[in-house]
């Protein structure tokens, strides 16, 4: 999404027209569309690979020659956010602006008015799945989760969890240990169409948190913090407690809007 959004606003500070790839494959599912209403041209990825025989991929804006505005086609591939002009609005503030599809919204809204609104709670992302990243894995053991939640329920006492967990028994662990946490059920298989719907209704619950604990080494919860406008605190296992009164945290009454806070 990083990509991509700031794709879209590097083509409107130049005037151009956009048009996006979005690869689908069996090891991830859905389109885009059924994530973010996003109404914009789309072209096959096949075709977006037999384009780049006759106009090579740019990785980097920067890297656009200084004659490109003679060129009719830029043509970018990458996983990261491209550098764009001033004025131009980056990928966070689009992101924000996205409106999800109405099956992510009536999930987030569901589960937030029957568990969550109306009291500060903090957003608990654990990555604990087979294909998680090896520096995950091993500097944000469940344990630690444990560890941290425990003291957070020491001190803030009766505080809900929303657990965002990618293993249903680990889920099914923490939620034990914590009658006050709650998740989503049935979350679908990894990267299907279904677990990454159920994946962005978690982002926006964790984005509409007053605090998130979260495993280190993880875009996601980069994604969450920048939808909540960088309005909350997160913290994981190798950064050291946070100084900050979770209960003093504004909430966010709307789980689809978690910048707007009072």
């Amino acid at each position: 999404m990083r990509f991509t959004l700031s794709a879209l606003s590097l083509a409107e500070a130049h005037d151009r027209g956009f048009s996006y790839a979005w690869p689908q494959s069996k090891l991830f599912r859905p389109a885009l569309t059924e994530l973010w209403e996003f109404n914009h041209p789309q072209i096959s990825w096949p075709n977006a690979v037999e384009l780049s025989k006759e106009v090579p991929y740019t990785v980097k804006s920067k890297d656009l020659p200084e004659d490109a505005w003679k060129q009719p086609v830029w043509h970018f591939r990458s996983a990261y956010a491209l550098t764009l002009p001033e004025g131009a609005p980056p990928w966070t503030e689009r992101l924000r602006g996205l409106k999800p599809t109405k099956e992510i919204q009536d999930r987030a809204t569901t589960l937030h008015v029957e568990h969550l609104r109306g009291a500060p709670y903090v957003g608990v992302m654990v990555r604990a799945h087979a294909k998680s990243h090896a520096k995950t894995v091993e500097a944000s053991p469940v344990e630690w989760y444990l560890e941290r939640m425990s003291e957070l329920d020491a001190a803030y006492p009766g505080i809900n969890f929303f657990l965002s967990c990618d293993v249903p028994e680990v889920q099914e662990r923490i939620i034990k240990a914590f009658p006050n946490s709650v998740g989503q059920n049935d979350k679908g298989g990894y990267n299907s169409v279904e677990g990454v719907v159920a994946g962005v209704t978690d982002l926006y619950l964790l984005a509409a948190s007053s605090y998130m604990i979260v495993p280190y080494w993880s875009s996601f919860p980069t994604m969450a913090w920048e939808l909540a406008d960088r309005k909350i605190v997160r913290e994981h296992s190798r950064g050291g407690r946070q100084n900050v009164n979770i209960a003093e945290v504004p909430m966010a009454s709307n789980p689809l809007r978690p910048a707007d806070r009072s």
